[in-house]
């Protein structure tokens, strides 16, 4: 079955901003990054437990996933779902500080 996708604001800003990063440079790596990114959000809606487990806090039972956007490695996708959606979190590179922008994603 496939979720819905559902795309927290903070994870809009995220691309955005890595957009936009990326278009300083390089405006067609931009628009690659962009539509590698939907296209990965599209294979998550399909298949969600191919992400890593990425505990959040000391609780056991508050984890998400996350997974590389394609062809960006260095771009990380955190999510969680359910059985009828899937839930972008943040869109974070790997150099960033993730458990710091990660600890109030609830």
């Amino acid at each position: 079955m496939i979720r819905r996708i559902s795309i927290r604001p903070a994870a809009i800003v995220d691309l955005d901003q890595h957009v936009a990063y990326l278009n300083q440079n390089n405006s067609q790596a931009a628009m690659r990054f962009f539509d590698a990114a939907r296209q990965t959000f599209a294979t998550l809606a399909r298949m969600p437990s191919i992400g890593r487990i990425y505990r959040t806090g000391e609780d056991e039972t508050q984890y998400i996933r996350r997974w590389s956007i394609k062809g960006f490695k260095n771009y990380l996708i955190f999510y969680r779902s359910d059985d009828t959606v899937i839930e972008i979190i943040r869109v974070l590179h790997a150099a960033q500080d993730l458990d710091r922008l990660l600890e109030d994603f609830n």
